[in-house]
This record gives C-alpha cells, sequence and structure tokens, in this order.
C-alpha cells in the first residue's frame, strides 16, 4: 500500500472540513473534546505530509525531519492516550462507565508520561520504508507499551454508551490490528492514517446521538 505526502494532505484537509461540521453540531460544552477529535487527527495529517516533504527534500538540513518527527510523535504518544479517554470520558452520562473510562484514563495517563520521558531522552527519527514512515524510537518494555496503547486509545470507545461511537471503536480498532501486524515496521504512521480516516464516524454520532451500549453493564 503506497501513502504519500499528497495522500496526507487529501486527508488533512477533508478532516478540516468534517471537523468543522462536527464542531458545529455540539449543542453542550462537554461533547466538545469529542467533537474535536477530527481536527486533531487533521493537524496530526498535515505535520505527516509536512514531514513527507522534508523527507524526500535533497535538502542536507536534517532541523525540519527532526521537528517534524518529533511533533508527530507528541500526537500519537502524548495526545491519544491522554485525549481520547478523556473526550469519550466527557460526554458518557453512565455514571459506571464513566469510572470505567477514568480508570483507563490513568493507562493513558502513564503512558504520555512515558513517552514524555522517552522523546526526551531520545528524539524520534523518521524515514520511508516500503512507501510508509517508519518512526524510530527505542520503546523498552514493547508488548506491554502496545497494550496500554490499545486500552487508551481504543477501547474507551468501546464501552460508550452511544452506539456510532462504539463502531467507531470497532473500526479503529480492528485498523490497530492490521496496521500492527500487516505494517509493523511502520505501524504508528499506517494505523494513525487509518484512524484519522475513521474518526470522521464521529460526525455521525452527534447526528443521530443514538443510545444503544454494545457492553451491557448495571444501571448506575
Amino acid at each position: 500500500m503506497c501513502f504519500s505526502a499528497e495522500a496526507s494532505f487529501i486527508v488533512g484537509s477533508v478532516l478540516l472540513v468534517t471537523g468543522a461540521a462536527t464542531v458545529q453540531k455540539v449543542a453542550h460544552k462537554k461533547d466538545l473534546p469529542l467533537a474535536l477529535i477530527p481536527l486533531i487527527f487533521a493537524a496530526q495529517q498535515l505535520v505527516e505530509g509536512f514531514l513527507w516533504l522534508a523527507l524526500t527534500n535533497d535538502s542536507a538540513s536534517q532541523s525540519p525531519h527532526y521537528w517534524l518527527s518529533n511533533i508527530y510523535g507528541i500526537f500519537v504518544g502524548i495526545i491519544w492516550p491522554l485525549f481520547a479517554p478523556f473526550a469519550i470520558y466527557c460526554t458518557e452520562t453512565s455514571h459506571l462507565r464513566r469510572k470505567i473510562i477514568a480508570s483507563i484514563g490513568v493507562a493513558g495517563f502513564a503512558l504520555a508520561i512515558y513517552t514524555i520521558i522517552g522523546i526526551a531522552a531520545q528524539p524520534i527519527t523518521a524515514e520511508i520504508v516500503h512507501h510508509s514512515i517508519r518512526y524510530e524510537h527505542d520503546v523498552k518494555g514493547h508488548q506491554i507499551v502496545i497494550v496500554l496503547y490499545l486500552l487508551a486509545t481504543c477501547v474507551p470507545f468501546i464501552f460508550t454508551s452511544y452506539k456510532h461511537l462504539y463502531v467507531t471503536g470497532f473500526v479503529i480498532t480492528g485498523g490497530f490490528f492490521v496496521s500492527y501486524f500487516t505494517f509493523q515496521q511502520t505501524f504508528a504512521s499506517v494505523w494513525c492514517f487509518f484512524a484519522a480516516i475513521a474518526s470522521s464516524l464521529i460526525y455521525f454520532h452527534f447526528v443521530h446521538r443514538i443510545k444503544d451500549p454494545l457492553l451491557s453493564l448495571p444501571n448506575r
């Protein structure tokens, strides 16, 4: 599968429009973090688009590579583990589900702190591998980190009471596993690309707001 600067810019631009339309549908302030997700993904894809340009440029300067790679790493390893549980927590109305999502948020917070320390100690580098971008960073306890990342970024959507959000959760979770096992070297880039596209489904949540929980929990 071939990715490119053009693909990142197209997805980023489409998400800017979708994200703006989603924000327009917000009726309560507590739902704003959720509505901002497509816009944040838009910013992330635009950053990667510029990174593509920097990596394919013959210029000897490494400065753009450095900054863009690490900004992208901040999106992946800090913003999403923190923001995904927070956004779902804000929009959820079930007390028990909010407690579960808050517990997941603790894992996301720990992962974000781990990433901050890791980037400070060893900045991220990037290179093009098989038409995708590989982000190089030494991660100790890789398998544990991957499980925590899946927990923090995907599982909160599945625990929500709202149909279109858990559908979104299944799409991004499916993309997570496909990307991890099929594009392991370039997982961070490929999964975020598909998760960005899937984030457009959040718009339908704000249009329909169907309460139909996938997981049955006690009414609390």
